[in-house]
């Protein structure tokens, strides 16, 4: 989403492309496991639904932040991660 961002996309489409291109990545592992047998169904479903239910609701908060506010939350969740990684990292 940075990159799309960065390269003069509006926020709705760098939003679209990034959903686009974790739906390709997705699908491409989803065969892959599927095709070696490596899926576990119980957690599948769950995870299935969430990212269902969570894919609509960024849809409608979308249309309704800034651009601004997008960046302050898209860096905020970028240090969260990288603090959590070193803390992993850190103290396994």
């Amino acid at each position: 989403m940075y990159t799309f961002l960065r390269n003069g996309a509006t926020y709705l489409q760098s939003l679209a492309f990034t959903r686009f291109q974790t739906f390709i990545s997705c699908t491409a592992a989803f065969i892959t496991y599927f095709m070696a047998g490596n899926i576990a169904w119980g957690i599948a479903i769950y995870y299935t639904i969430g990212s269902l239910i969570g894919s609509q609701l960024a849809l409608r908060v979308a249309q309704k932040i800034s651009t601004g506010q997008l960046k302050f939350i898209l860096h905020s969740v970028t240090i969260a991660l990288l603090i959590q990684l070193v803390i992993r990292v850190a103290f396994p």
